[in-house]
Parts: C-alpha cells; structure tokens; sequence
C-alpha cells in the first residue's frame, strides 16, 4: 500500500504495488506540470496522490487560467 502525500490516505498505487506489467490507475487521467505535484504534496515533496485527491488537484489545476491568459 501506498500513502497519500496530500492526505495520508492508504490506496493502491498500481507503479508503486501493483504488477509491473499493469498500468496504474492513475494514467487514465490527465497529466499535470510536475510543479502542481510539489506544491500540493503538503509543504515536503510529493509522491503519489490518492483518487480523490488527484483527481481534485486535477480539477483545481483545469479551474484556474494558465499564466497570459485573461
């Protein structure tokens, strides 16, 4: 098992405790600037993110206009 770097939560990282033949469950979702990892992995450095708090991270990072736009 693997622990959340944002919220502590257990969960199953498929790179991390899964077969090495099996992609992890988190490559069906949109990819992020490594910085978004960083800074939302609670102030020490990130490493994996648990479903829900990926896929928040994600939401928040689509929310907000990328740097230029109006």
């Amino acid at each position: 098992m693997s622990t959340c770097s944002s919220c502590g939560a257990s969960f199953e990282c498929g790179m991390a405790d899964g077969p090495a033949d099996v992609p992890c469950w988190c490559t069906q979702l949109p990819t992020l600037p490594p910085e978004a990892y960083v800074r939302n992995a609670g102030g020490g450095s990130a490493g994996c993110f648990c479903p829900d708090c990926l896929r928040a991270l994600i939401s928040r990072s689509l929310e907000r206009p990328a740097a230029g736009d109006s």
